[in-house]
């Protein structure tokens, strides 16, 4: 069972995949955030993710909590 809709705002994140992304994204991966906005598209969830000095949208389900937000 997945649990990635109990991230919010605030929590730390680590990106875990980004299949189907250009390069770029592609060299995220492991890389460490934090989330700043979501937004809910039908059934995908896009949050904002500050890391390495950009905001970047990424799909929910291709990011880990790292920690949570109480």
């Amino acid at each position: 069972m997945n649990w990635w809709w109990f991230m919010k705002v605030g929590d730390i994140v680590t990106v875990k995949d980004a299949l189907g992304y250009n390069a770029y994204m592609q060299n995220l991966v492991g890389h460490i955030g934090v989330i700043i906005a979501d937004s809910y598209n039908g059934n995908e969830v896009w949050v904002q993710v500050h890391i390495l000095g950009k905001t970047i949208p990424i799909m929910i389900s291709d990011l880990k909590a790292v920690k949570k937000c109480p």
